[in-house]
């Protein structure tokens, strides 16, 4: 009897010491990434891509990591939605309106109080001007789309990125019209703005002819007229310019422009007011509320040219880059943002 219970307190050692023993030599070593196991495992960012050894990732928009085409994380390039606009930062100090003018009503008006660009009021020129006005006639280098413009604070953005799209690197930008859904002669425009901070952008608040069509450029340009309430370029971050083009034909094209340096901060830090007092025969363009050029018919008359600004016209926003007036942008400056409070146009 004593024999046989040493036997089994042997056994029942012997069995302990085997179960010991194995659960010390049997831990999980590290998986190597097979690249076909379909699991993510070793140094694979994926399943079966990615890492040391695997092929890389195709982008999938939700894999939580920049990859592909993409121009950040999960957003942007050939496949993802566009990236969202970092929030602009809105300045909080410049030139504020009045809401009246004796002897004026107003007649039209945008606020940008909500949060899409109403389509009874605005309308989009898209893409590059191609095939009759290749880089809009001056060279640019954007493309706009209808993407490039958000909403921030009541006020509205016009963002000019630079970007990629299948391995072909471009700036987009925005450029809004109210061809055919306002179209209006004389009266007082008053639009609040802060400009785009980066070298190579050229911003423009102006006037075309109702009758100009960018399919059919040269047909009433520059007869038809252009009124240039307000241009900047970027490099130029204290100056501002205002013109009036005119002309029977290409060949007779003129131009008068003025320019106007800022009055204390920089166009691209503060608020500003740029406005224009349209009347019958004469023209007077204004920055916060103070005159500074006035045109008129003594003007045309001098050149011998007719007068084509009492007619109806639209008003046309935008942000290029380069062109004949802008310069080489600098790249690391980008994005940048126009931002636009209110537009608000007046008659007697």
């Amino acid at each position: 009897m004593k024999t046989s219970l040493k036997i089994l307190i042997v056994l029942l050692g012997a069995i302990s010491f085997s179960c010991s023993s194995s659960d010390i030599s049997t831990s999980t070593p590290l998986v190597n990434s097979t690249c076909t196991d379909g699991i993510q495992n070793g140094t694979e960012t994926g399943i079966d891509c990615g890492g040391d050894l695997c092929d890389s990732c195709p982008p999938t928009c939700n894999d939580g990591i920049k990859n592909g085409t993409e121009t950040d994380v999960d957003c942007g390039g050939d496949s993802c939605a566009p990236c969202p606009d970092p929030l602009v930062s809105i300045p909080t100090t410049g030139y504020d309106a009045p809401t009246f003018y004796v002897g004026y009503n107003l007649i039209w008006s945008d606020e940008f109080d909500q949060e899409i660009l109403l389509t009874d009021k605005w309308g989009f020129h898209l893409e590059n001007g191609c095939p009759s006005l290749c880089g809009w006639g001056n060279g640019e280098l954007q493309y706009y789309t209808k993407k490039n413009h958000t909403f921030q604070d009541g006020n509205l953005i016009i963002s000019t990125k630079n970007e990629s799209s299948n391995g072909f690197d471009y700036f987009s930008s925005a450029r809004i019209h109210t061809d055919d859904k306002f179209e209006f002669k004389y009266g007082r425009i008053d639009i609040r703005a802060a400009m785009p901070s980066a070298v190579g952008t050229w911003v423009a608040l102006w006037l075309l002819n109702k009758d100009y069509s960018i399919l059919y450029p040269d047909a009433e340009w520059p007869s038809g007229g252009e009124i240039d309430i307000m241009e900047y370029v970027g490099h130029k971050k204290n100056e501002i310019l205002a013109t009036a083009h005119f002309g029977n034909d290409i060949a007779s094209h003129q131009f008068i422009s003025t320019f106007l340096k800022a009055p204390a901060n920089d166009f691209d830090k503060t608020f500003h007011v740029f406005s224009l007092v349209w009347e019958e025969n004469k023209i007077t363009w204004l920055l916060n509320n103070i005159p500074y050029k006035t045109f008129s018919t003594a003007n045309t008359t001098n050149s011998k040219l007719p007068y084509p600004f009492n007619d109806e016209f639209y008003l046309v926003i935008n942000t290029s880059v380069g062109g004949n007036l802008g310069t080489i942008p600098l790249v690391s400056e980008y994005p940048t943002f126009l931002i636009v409070d209110y537009i608000r146009i007046y008659q007697q």
